[in-house]
């Protein structure tokens, strides 16, 4: 069976993430092995829940991006406000889906693959916190514990894809979904593949989709996993 056992797919948004995973996934199962896709990010069930009544209550006439962006643009002092709230809700929801969708299917021998994980939270709450002026340390107990998680989950394959930005803004149009702001892609290039590469330096395949055809990516991957 192939190692290692979780294989984490990042990047940027509308780089391919998603459709790689689901591809991966119908190559392991049809080698017979044991396979299991999960999501993992911040704005879980409970935190989502809060973001999404306040954004209609304060926000409601933002309809052209996600209710969190929606609160950060039109009230961001409210939001700073709740963000240690959130947080704790956030955390509390990772740490369900992290045993249920990911520890659990580890242990009964399934190979997982999951779309963002744990570097992609962490990036996610210091973005947020820079945003809100709520500086959150790099020694937090936030970090710290998601750390402690992704731990318990080894060995770990980061794939981490991107593309140039008009390709990304092609890719969001022709799905339906909302423009990202250039900040957070920026984020995603710099704080969160610097992130992945200090945690998994030795597991880390970075590829660029955009100068790469579907079927070129794919072999890429399965490459660098049966290695």
């Amino acid at each position: 069976m192939p190692q290692p056992r979780v294989v984490i797919f990042i990047g940027t948004v509308g780089s391919g993430k998603s459709t790689h995973m689901r591809l991966l996934y119908s190559k392991l199962r049809q080698k017979g092995l044991k396979t299991k896709m999960s999501f993992l990010k911040t704005g879980n069930l409970f935190a989502l829940i809060i973001e999404i009544l306040l954004a209609r209550i304060v926000a409601s006439k933002r309809k052209d991006v996600f209710p969190i962006r929606a609160l950060l643009e039109e009230r961001p002092t409210l939001f700073r406000r709740i963000f240690r709230l959130w947080l704790s809700l956030d955390l509390i929801s990772i740490t369900l889906k992290f045993f249920i969708n990911i520890y659990l299917p580890l242990r009964l021998g399934y190979i997982v693959l999951v779309e963002e994980y744990i570097p992609a939270a962490i990036s996610d709450y210091i973005y947020l916190s820079r945003i809100i002026n709520f500086p959150l340390e790099t020694n937090s107990f936030a970090i710290n514990y998601l750390l402690r998680l992704m731990s318990l989950c080894s060995p770990t394959q980061i794939i981490f894809l991107d593309a140039k930005n008009n390709e990304l803004k092609m890719r969001w149009k022709l799905r339906g979904s909302f423009d990202e702001r250039e900040d957070y892609l920026r984020m995603q290039r710099t704080l969160l593949l610097r992130m992945s590469r200090e945690l998994l330096f030795m597991n880390l395949i970075y590829v660029n989709t955009s100068s790469k055809t579907l079927k070129e990516t794919q072999e890429l991957i399965m490459n660098c996993l049966l290695v």
